[in-house]
């Protein structure tokens, strides 16, 4: 078998329009790729935020993503165990007791965990990263706006206090300085709404 066909097309570069290069990727019968660089958390650059969008993005359309997860050893042990846990694990993990935090991220995973939708008027977010479901509906037009705008990695035009609300519930999540905006957005509910 040629070594061509066993190589994962590499994603295209990352851009600020993450969604659209995943669901080109998608439509284009792709199914699997990979990040060549790891996700560096210790000290994240913009770059690193694109790539957690990518790797966001994909797990709620269903392309699987060969990625690794560098958080560095002082990181929040929350932060795999609970914040990022919605999305599909790393191939790899560092820090301490890196291989038990992996295999439970693994174990608790599933597509779902954290996921938001747009209504006519309002933005619905379900999360389940800490067990039970956190439903948020929100339907003021400063947080419709705030959410659209973290969708595209923008914090400009987000009044402090939209943003401090959006922080306290781990929506969207501090990294060295960087917002960054947690649940994925979902075309279809997983299940029909009243279960999910």
């Amino acid at each position: 078998m040629r070594d061509d066909l066993l190589t994962p097309p590499a994603p295209p570069a990352l851009a600020p329009a993450t969604g659209e290069h995943v669901h080109g990727l998608y439509r284009s019968g792709v199914r699997y790729t990979a990040l060549d660089e790891p996700v560096s958390l210790k000290h994240p650059t913009p770059r690193d935020l694109r790539a957690l969008d990518f790797v966001r993005v994909a797990t709620a359309r269903g392309l699987l993503v060969r990625w690794r997860l560098e958080a560095g050893r002082r990181a929040d042990p929350a932060l795999t165990a609970r914040d990022l846990s919605h999305l599909q694990p790393p191939v790899s993990l560092d820090g301490p007791r890196s291989a038990e935090r992996l295999a439970q991220w693994r174990e608790r995973f599933y597509v779902g965990r954290c996921i938001w939708r747009r209504g006519p008027g309002f933005v619905q977010i379900r999360d389940r990263r800490d067990g039970a479901l956190g439903l948020f509906d929100l339907a003021e037009p400063a947080y419709i706006q705030a959410v659209h705008l973290l969708e595209e990695q923008r914090t400009d035009g987000i009044g402090p206090d939209v943003l401090a609300a959006l922080r306290a519930e781990r929506l969207v999540l501090d990294f060295g300085g960087h917002d960054w905006w947690a649940p994925c957005l979902i075309d279809r509910w997983p299940a029909p709404s009243m279960v999910a």
